[in-house]
Formats: structure tokens, sequence, C-alpha cells
């Protein structure tokens, strides 16, 4: 049960008339941007759970698939985020949702209509650009229409729509692709979207601007029409080191969990024999089941041990960080496979620590309406240097390995034939092993294991930020309560 004191106050903008939200009606709105946001996740992991059979099918390497799983998503989804979200300061947030939806949900039919590997990357790219104004609208929708002290959990719960949409996309997405092949499964899962674009446009409401109270940072040049400029947006994110140490934290975490999370059901294919209904059965319970767990606890314990401390905003996903790269670390080494998924569920439940903590402190620290503006600049930043940069590092790093545990130059073209059946003596150069698929498997195998343990490292990196941002958002706020004490006796 969420807290009656949730919900508070909204108008419509229009004629700036304050009117009561009923608590009943915020969590309707809170529940249908959490599904949006579930549906847009099960598009675009899809991806990942369809990787062995694109892979097997269109006979790509472990680069081309990181740039297909990754980059293509990323780069329109950064490059347009940011202006996309500059409208949701302006016009309605509800539009723009609502628009976007129906677009990538679009896309994502289209993906079924591919046929070969660049009509895919075309489609994939437009999955993204749908994507890019969703969530920045959806987060600055949900600050008016929530009040600050329960922010962390109420954007902790809306992120919970990242792993239901994981489970979707694994329950219902990899029986499609198992018993009708990869195109169908896109294109169904594209459909709803649909429903759901029309069914925000007919019932969530624009709230005022700053409807749920402003913050002590929050100035009184947002309360009218006027929207602050990008350049001023940006200065202000990057003016502390809270907000900067934040940022970093959150880039670094994302590019490590982006290319471990994305390659899973490649890796349990690949290493643990799995097939595609299997691996992706265990995806979804570590992204779904673990993915929840983390966005939920975290919210809560942010919340509630901020009361204490703020600096536990940054303190919680910084041990969740800790907590992700000794899971992962070890979960990499296990020969069995239930064994490596038990360990990944809980690295899952640490690397989803951070979403409501992070975005509570960046969003507090500016007014209303740069929050949109913030929330795109945050996400444009996570997608391009984590599911942008590390799914591609990943599998070129993965590419590389198998390469020189081959000890082979003709890896690519003799593995590739092999594994497709065709005269591998055609393309090899010298004698070719009668044992080639077995050594092309251990290869591949044991590449893509020293490439994911390359990126456990990086966690802890993003830790030392998470817990840098943690301190520094602590003093921030007791140098606010301190002025805040000053003004009121001086009063």
């Amino acid at each position: 049960m969420l807290p009656r004191n949730l919900a508070e106050t909204t108008a419509d903008p229009h004629v700036n008339s304050r009117a009561a939200v009923s608590r009943p009606y915020a969590i309707w709105v809170l529940s249908l941007t959490t599904l949006i946001y579930a549906f847009s996740f099960m598009d675009r992991v899809l991806m990942s759970i369809a990787a062995p059979a694109l892979k097997a099918e269109m006979h790509l390497t472990d680069g081309q698939l990181g740039l297909l799983i990754g980059l293509a998503f990323a780069l329109f989804y950064t490059i347009l985020g940011i202006p996309i979200a500059r409208l949701a300061e302006r016009f309605s947030r509800v539009m723009i949702i609502s628009v976007t939806i129906v677009l990538w949900s679009l896309m994502t039919i289209g993906c079924g209509t591919a046929t070969n590997y660049a009509q895919l990357f075309a489609f994939r790219a437009g999955v993204g650009i749908g994507e890019a104004g969703s969530a920045p609208a959806a987060y600055s929708l949900l600050a008016d229409y929530f009040s600050g002290k329960r922010r962390s959990l109420i954007f902790a719960l809306y992120a919970g729509g990242v792993p239901i949409g994981v489970l979707m996309a694994s329950f219902i997405g990899a029986p499609l692709i198992k018993n009708y092949g990869w195109q169908h499964a896109f294109f169904y899962v594209g459909i709803p979207g649909v429903v759901l674009g029309l069914l925000a446009f007919l019932t969530i409401r624009e709230p005022a601007r700053g409807a749920a109270g402003a913050t002590a940072t929050a100035t009184a040049t947002a309360t009218g029409d006027s929207v602050p400029r990008l350049t001023e947006v940006i200065r202000r994110m990057v003016s502390n080191h809270a907000s900067r140490n934040m940022l970093f934290a959150v880039m670094l975490g994302m590019f490590a969990m982006s290319a471990i999370f994305l390659f899973l059901p490649v890796y349990f294919v690949r290493v643990y024999g799995m097939n595609f209904g299997q691996a992706g059965l265990a995806f979804g319970i570590i992204g779904g089941v673990g993915g929840l767990t983390g966005n939920i606890l975290s919210g809560y314990l942010s919340d509630r041990l901020g009361k204490r401390n703020a600096a536990w905003h940054g303190y919680v996903p910084a041990l969740g960080c800790i907590a992700a790269a000794l899971l992962s670390g070890i979960a990499f080494l296990q020969p069995v496979a239930a064994a490596g998924v038990a360990l990944l569920v809980g690295f899952a439940v640490g690397m989803n620590f951070w979403n409501g903590p992070a975005f509570s402190v960046i969003l507090s620290l500016l007014e209303p309406r740069m929050r949109a503006t913030a929330s795109a600049l945050t996400l444009s930043a996570m997608a391009l240097v984590g599911q942008g940069l590390g799914p591609g590092y990943l599998g070129f790093l993965s590419d590389f390995f198998a390469k020189r545990i081959f000890d082979r130059p003709d890896f690519s073209q003799l593995c590739v034939v092999a594994k497709h059946g065709a005269s591998a003596g055609a393309h090899a150069t010298g004698d070719v092993p009668t044992n080639i698929t077995a050594l092309c498997a251990s290869a591949s195998a044991t590449g893509l294991k020293y490439a994911l343990l390359s990126a456990v490292p990086i966690l802890l990196w993003a830790a030392v930020h998470y817990w840098l941002a943690g301190s520094k958002y602590a003093r921030l706020k007791a140098a606010e309560q301190q002025y805040s004490l000053q003004a009121s006796q001086s009063a």
C-alpha cells in the first residue's frame, strides 16, 4: 500500500487553478506509466533474447551482435532524447508519452519484417527514436503528482517497469521465438503498445508544473511559463559534487550492467548449453525477479535511511554495486547453471539499487521545469555510455579473446562455416581439425566468459562515485537546513 500523503495537489496548467488529486487516481497514473515503461523495456530487451537465434540465422559475430543490441538503439535514443525533453518542458507531457509509445511499438513490429542485418539495425534505431521521449516526460510528470519526501520510492516503483518488462520479454517473447521464430515475436509484442498509447492519452491529466511542492533548491523562476535554457540545466546539474558524482556513477554502472546483462542469453546458450526457451527463462528470472526486488528495496531503504542521513541516497546504490560485483564475479566462474543463475539474481538485485535514489538526488536539486530535460540528459548519458557502448565493448572483447584462445588466424570464417554446416575446407587456411566444432564452441564460450569478467571491476569504480555522491548530497542538505533555520530566525 502506498502512503496516503503521496498524492498532493495538481492543477490544470491552462487555467492555473489548483484541484485536489485523489490518491487512487495518482496511483493509476503511476501504474499506467510503469506499465508503459515495462512494455518499452520488453521491446528493448527482446533483441537480447532473440540474439542467439539472430546470430545463428544471420551468421553474426559477437561484435555485430553487440552493436545491434546496443548502439543501434542508443545512438538515436541519445540524439533525440534531449530535444523531445525540451518539448516536454513546454508542451503536454501526456501527449508526448502517448505519441512516442505508438512510434516505438510500430518500429518493434517493423523489426519483425526485417530480412537482413541492415534492415534490422534500422528498425532497431527506430525503437530508440520512439523510446527517447517517454521516460523523461514520465519522470517529470510523476514529480508533479507525488511529494518530494517519497520520490525515491515513487521513482523506484516506476523503474520497476524495467524488470517487469524483462519478465514479459522472457515469459512471452522467449516462447514466441522458440515456437514461431524471432520475426513473429517482434510483431506480436509490438501490438499492445498502440493500445497503451491511446489509454494514456484518454486517461492521464496533465498536472501543473511543481504541483506536488518544490524543494528548497527550486527557485521561483520555474513557476511561470519560463523554461530554463538547456545550457542552464546542464550547468545546474554539474555545478555541485553530488550531481556530478551521481551522474558519473550512473554511467559507469550502466556501462557494466548493460554489457553483462544484455549478453546473458548468449552466455547461457553458449556456456551452459541452454536452448532459447531455457535461456529466456533464466534471463527473465534474473532481470525480472532480481530487478524488481532491487528497485523496490532500494527505494524503501533510500527513503527510510535518508530521513536519518541524506548520504544514504548514495550509500544504498554504492553497496548494491559492491554486492553486484562480488556476486557476478563468482557467478561467471560457476560450472553449473543453477549456481550461476542464482548468483546472477543477486547481481541483479544489487545493480538495481541505483534508479530511485539517483533520480531523486538529481531532480531534487533542480527546478520543476528542468526535470524533464535533466531526466533526458541522464537517460541519454546512460543509453549512450551504457547500452550504446557496453554491449559493443563486450562483444568485440569476446571476439578478441575467442580468437586468441582459438589460436588460428581464420577463427571467424572457420568457426562460422563449421557451425552452419558448410564446407570448412573451402574457407579455412591450413588443415582443419576433425574436432573443429568443439574447438570453436570452447573458444567462443571462454572468450565470452573472460569478456564478462572484465566488466566486473567497473562496478566497483561506480560504487566509489555513488558513495561520494551520497556524502556530498548530505552536506548540501545540511547546508539547506541551516539556511532555512537562519532565515526563519531572522523573520
